[in-house]
């Protein structure tokens, strides 16, 4: 399993706006379209940061993921996304080892950054941290 980097960190708000702004102020730099990703029940927007993206996410019901995230935890970080070269083999690896993954198969989806499968490891099992393990298949616009 080869581990390629860190490719985004994903943090839950409240008002996407609001800390859209604030992030873009922060950072110097201007932020990527403001996407509405239906599967999780979200609208989302990229910064390029380095190396890797910042990815702030706004739940557009109460009850996708990132609301029940929010509900539970409040603002804040909610995953860390691992750039893998071949997320089967990396699958495949960390289940011989004893971890288990919120979905059995990766799901392939066109996301902003491009085309990519991705899974993500049970939180409990990494001390509360959620864990995506993303293969990028066809990049677009990543830095």
């Amino acid at each position: 399993m080869k581990i390629e980097g860190l490719l985004k960190i994903g943090i839950a708000v409240k008002d996407l706006s609001k800390a859209v702004d604030c992030f873009a102020q922060v950072l110097g730099t201007a932020p990527g379209e403001i996407v509405t990703y239906g599967p999780y029940e979200m609208r989302y927007c990229l910064f390029e940061v380095g190396d890797f993206f910042l990815e702030l996410m706004e739940p557009t019901t109460a009850n996708g993921p990132i609301a029940k995230f929010i509900e539970s935890h409040g603002e804040g970080l909610q995953h860390l996304s691992i750039r893998v070269s071949n997320i089967e083999e990396a699958m495949a690896k960390l289940k011989e080892k004893g971890f288990r993954f919120v979905q059995e198969a990766p799901v392939r989806e066109n996301v902003a950054f491009g085309t990519a499968k991705f899974t993500f490891l049970q939180p409990q099992l990494c001390h509360g941290v959620l864990l995506q393990l993303v293969e990028v298949q066809q990049a677009t616009n990543t830095c």
